[in-house]
């Protein structure tokens, strides 16, 4: 790699400035269109370990693919939480998602395992896309299955993706204590998420798709898949306390073991998210937890679901107007090649919080 786009790529690490929380604001320098951000010193650089530094200079081409999966994640936690009253905002490119990050509870765990997701997801996509020097297909998938199909094709480099993520993603979390396990348990339910919804496609070959001969390859679900998946796994978090495993033996890489707080309830799995504090009160700003309040936020007035006045305003009240919008209809395409359309006024009627 040349060294001025050396330079323009790790720029984007270090434009960020001290007070950022995490490497997740590559997402918004990302697509900021930005090209003339300034090399910043290297002590300014306090978004990253010294390890992510390390790494970013040893795989500078990967640096666009994280920022990417960054961004990809930041949209899908917006995407999937659009309904409630936290709806996953990162309005500030200084401070991706605010101050509830500060807390262990279950929103912050699905934070992580979105972006730890999203990592993988873009950077296993690029290594069999053949945009990386550094990986290319998982090859190690060969040979005849059960089945009696061969593998073959260009499957998605989801194991050289999660080894990077966890080298990058994890290097944050220090030291053994409680709350470094459960992010890192966290990013590992989001890698999981990835690796084991991926799908198995075929391609027959033979005179007339006879299929005499089928090759099969793996590649990665849609990431909106994902952001489904890690919603449900929300929906279900665990609420855990912390005990150490002293068992030398054991397979597991954490030292932690997640003690359900309520005693009825099953021991989380690597899949699961866990979290051991509470959530703040959504309902109304707080600049202490970083809840932005659902005063102004539009619901709707006959669901009966989180996105219905009465839960998403919080018993304030709502008001109702009407808007009257611009949009395309009519559309029809003449050959060739053009589409025309007329304009119509639509009305639409929009109840927002108080």
């Amino acid at each position: 790699m040349k060294l001025n786009a050396f330079l323009f790529l790790f720029s984007l690490l270090a434009g960020l400035v001290s007070k950022t929380l995490s490497w997740w604001n590559m997402g918004f320098d990302y697509t900021s269109n930005n090209h003339n951000i300034q090399l910043s010193p290297p002590n300014q650089v306090k978004a990253l370990t010294q390890r992510q530094v390390r790494l970013s200079r040893r795989y500078p081409e990967l640096i666009s693919y994280i920022a990417a999966g960054a961004r990809k994640s930041i949209l899908e936690c917006q995407h999937q939480f659009r309904n409630r009253k936290w709806n996953c905002s990162a309005h500030n490119p200084e401070n991706v998602f605010g101050k509830i990050l500060n807390l262990a509870c279950r929103e912050t765990a699905f934070t992580y395992s979105i972006t730890s997701a999203g990592v993988s997801h873009s950077i296993a996509r690029a290594c069999s896309e053949g945009k990386l020097k550094a990986c290319s297909c998982d090859r190690r998938f060969r040979g005849v299955s059960k089945e009696g199909w061969q593998w073959g094709g260009c499957s998605d480099n989801i194991h050289f993706a999660d080894n990077f993520s966890r080298k990058f993603v994890d290097a944050r979390e220090k030291g053994r204590d409680f709350r470094a396990q459960v992010n890192m348990h966290n990013n590992e339910a989001g890698r999981a998420a990835v690796r084991h919804n991926m799908i198995l496609e075929c391609k027959c070959h033979g005179l007339s798709e006879a299929c005499t001969v089928k090759t099969c390859w793996k590649r990665l679900s849609d990431f909106r898949h994902i952001g489904e998946v890690l919603k449900k796994k929300f929906d279900n978090a665990s609420m855990v306390e912390f005990q150490m495993n002293n068992n030398r033996n054991t397979k597991r890489k954490s030292p932690a073991i997640f003690i359900p707080v309520k005693p009825w309830l099953r021991r989380p799995t690597i899949h699961d998210l866990v979290y051991y504090e509470e959530s703040p009160n959504f309902c109304r700003r707080s600049p202490d937890t970083g809840s932005l309040g659902t005063i102004g936020r539009e619901c709707n007035s006959t669901s009966m679901g989180t996105d219905g006045c009465d839960l998403m305003c919080c018993g304030r009240g709502y008001t109702t107007s009407v808007q009257e919008r611009v949009e395309n209809c009519f559309c029809k395409f003449y050959w060739c090649c053009e589409v025309k359309c007329k304009k119509c006024r639509n009305k639409r009627v929009v109840n927002t919080c108080k």
